[in-house]
């Protein structure tokens, strides 16, 4: 499968992971213990749950294999963008035209900014 349909199937992912956290890692690995340990940091509190999550979707590929090293970039990335769009932008593309637009929305808008930045993150190399 290639990247960008992968990306696409990811960002839905990490959106579902950051409004539900348990729905996100279910789409991910189905109902292993990942996902019950998730069900429970987001049960008793909600930010280690979306953490965790956004883990278990950039370190986990597709069939339950470990993403190695770039699976670990893209958490860090993706964690950064929930916070600070431009920067998981920034370490994604680097100082190019999606960072600029990146910076636009967040400056105007947070929430249109960090969805711009998981789709950058999520769909492209």
């Amino acid at each position: 499968m290639s990247r960008n349909v992968e990306g696409k199937k990811d960002f839905w992912r990490v959106l579902a992971a950051l409004i539900f956290p348990p729905l996100g890692v279910f789409l991910q690995v189905g109902l292993g213990g990942a996902f019950w340990l998730n069900l429970l940091l987001t049960l008793l509190f909600y930010v280690p749950g979306s953490i965790h999550a956004l883990w278990v979707i950039a370190t986990t590929g597709p069939g339950g294999r470990k993403a190695g090293p770039e699976g670990t970039k893209d958490f860090w990335r993706l964690f950064l963008a929930s916070f600070f769009p431009p920067v998981g932008v920034f370490l994604q593309v680097g100082l190019g035209g999606a960072f600029w637009v990146n910076l636009v929305l967040t400056l105007l808008f947070y929430l249109p900014g960090s969805l711009h930045a998981i789709w950058v993150i999520t769909t492209r190399d």
